[in-house]
């Protein structure tokens, strides 16, 4: 009788434990908000009237932009079938500066010459989208194949006060007000793998990588995401998160999308607070 007992008391252990371990990557839904600190190399380039581009600007060394940048991040995912998922991850930065400038720059069709008090503004989004299929997946380990859209939207504006040389004109001429502005939404598509791996109950580390090149007529560029991390959760559905990421966007177009050239980098840093169930 007693024997009975406790094997009816260890089958229904085994049976807990056997649902709280397949259960163990399985959430609906997960949000995780906080904050980023990315050290950025960025350059654009103005289109000329004409359709063609001018010399690049880079934002750090040429417009004086702090490589380091703190902003907000959010990242979620909502799990429609037990192997499908979307995900959504949005970076909002603003970044300025103000300066004095040391050479020229070439904006477009004009160009700024040095010696001009120079002030500057870039608001960029970045919208991260993917369609996630989990090509393996056991109760903690689930490892997907992903296909998205990796979307760069740039507002870059310039205020000049000095000697501008408008439309290839010969001599330059003082400008008190000069202004321009480059509009930029490149979104760009993105195919990769990324992995999720359980330690214990508490504790999860994950991993991803995705690329994507082109070269027709009017787009020649490329476009790469990676990051790696780890969550710790205080409760099943509370916690806390640490991780690390690398994109690149390089892109020369003449197109419908957008006319101009992007050479855009940056590592980071995340710490968030997650919720999932």
């Amino acid at each position: 009788m007693r024997s009975d007992s406790i094997a009816k008391i260890l089958g229904m252990v085994v049976m807990l434990l056997t649902v709280t371990a397949q259960a163990a990557i399985d959430e609906i839904f997960k949000l995780s908000i906080g904050t980023t600190v990315s050290r950025f190399d960025a350059s654009i380039t103005f289109a000329s009237k004409d359709g063609s581009v001018s010399t690049g600007i880079d934002l750090e060394d040429d417009l004086g932009y702090d490589n380091d940048v703190n902003s907000g991040w959010i990242s979620g995912w909502y799990r429609f079938g037990d192997r499908h998922r979307l995900a959504v991850v949005l970076v909002p930065t603003q970044r300025s500066s103000f300066l004095v400038t040391k050479k020229d720059i070439d904006v477009g069709d004009d160009t700024i010459k040095a010696g001009a008090s120079l002030s500057s503004t870039a608001d960029v989004d970045i919208w991260d989208i993917s369609y996630i299929y989990s090509v393996y997946k056991k109760p903690n380990l689930e490892i997907g194949l992903s296909a998205g859209v990796y979307w760069l939207r740039t507002d870059t504006r310039l205020l000049a006060t000095g000697e501008v040389l408008l439309n290839n004109e010969t001599t330059p001429e003082f400008r008190a007000d000069y202004q321009t502005r480059q509009k930029i939404s490149a979104p760009l598509p993105l195919f990769g793998i990324m992995a999720e791996y359980e330690i214990m109950h508490s504790w999860r580390v994950r991993a991803g990588a995705r690329y994507f090149a082109i070269t027709v007529s009017e787009i020649d560029g490329s476009v790469f995401a990676a990051n790696v991390g780890t969550d710790y959760y205080f409760t099943e559905s509370l916690g806390v998160g640490l991780a690390l990421s690398r994109a690149n966007v390089d892109v020369d177009a003449t197109s419908i999308i957008f006319e101009g050239a992007i050479d855009w980098s940056y590592n980071s840093a995340q710490l968030y607070l997650i919720y999932k169930y």
